[in-house]
């Protein structure tokens, strides 16, 4: 594994937080205040959509390098799977299952050299704490 550099560790670990903040409150670790978001397992329900969203973008900033139709397709899963996964019965089980199923396509981007080295480090460390907590969440 490469190692990631600083600022994309750094930005992982921040987009990371709200699955961190999520899974302390499920676990029982504090109370969350009332409010509109409704709790921790709303928050997640909201926050694997993004999650899945924001891969799509960084799949579209790699696809930029060179578009063909494979790279643009590509692109375009993410926010399909988002939207799949809301819509089922059970959403934060169908992000996780998402979130896993993204590391083939990263892969992809590697093998072509459309992401950096380095980019499969970071996902497999910020997807352990997004899957594990939805999935978790799933079973709460």
């Amino acid at each position: 594994m490469r190692s990631v550099p600083f600022l994309p560790a750094l930005f992982a670990i921040i987009l990371s937080l709200p699955f961190i903040y999520s899974a302390a409150a499920l676990l029982g670790l504090f109370s969350p205040p009332r409010s509109a978001w409704g709790g921790p397992l709303a928050l997640l329900t909201n926050y694997g959509a993004i999650y899945l969203a924001m891969l799509g973008g960084v799949y579209w900033g790699f696809a930029a390098k060179r578009a063909t139709i494979l790279d643009v397709f590509i692109a375009i899963i993410p926010p399909f799977t988002a939207l799949g996964a809301g819509l089922s019965a059970t959403p934060n089980l169908s992000y996780a299952i998402g979130i896993v199923a993204m590391l083939v396509l990263d892969m992809v981007y590697i093998s072509r050299g459309m992401a950096p080295k380095w980019w499969l480090s970071l996902r497999l460390y910020s997807g352990v704490i997004a899957v594990g907590t939805l999935v978790y969440a799933h079973y709460a």
